[in-house]
């Protein structure tokens, strides 16, 4: 039987998800076990918040960032902008965004 937990903040949060085929599973400190249907929108709620959306943009950003470094590009004030606002989402300092920018329609503009 599968176990699963969650681990939340003071304010109510999930910060924290974990799921054990063993079901004699000690819970690690601040984890409450919880239903499947509980874990599973937790965890759909987590896994695509607006921060993690914008973690991923940058991993995006940065493959093509490697190339155009690489092709003697340059980067245009759109994108510098486009990756600042995304850093600002996904290190906490935007928390009032509630969905990513438009990304520019090349890494020149």
């Amino acid at each position: 039987m599968t176990v699963y937990a969650l681990e939340k903040n003071a304010s109510g949060i999930v910060i924290g998800l974990a799921s054990w085929s063993d079901d004699k599973t000690v819970l690690p400190s601040g984890f409450v076990s919880c239903a499947a249907d509980e874990y599973a929108a937790a965890k759909s709620t987590f896994m695509n918040s607006l921060k993690d959306q914008a973690i991923g943009a940058l991993a995006e950003v940065q493959v093509g960032a490697a190339l155009t470094v690489a092709m003697g590009g340059i980067f245009g004030p759109k994108t510098r902008a486009y990756v600042s606002a995304l850093q600002e989402i996904a290190d906490g300092t935007d928390a009032t965004s509630t969905a990513l920018p438009t990304a520019p329609g090349a890494v020149s503009e």
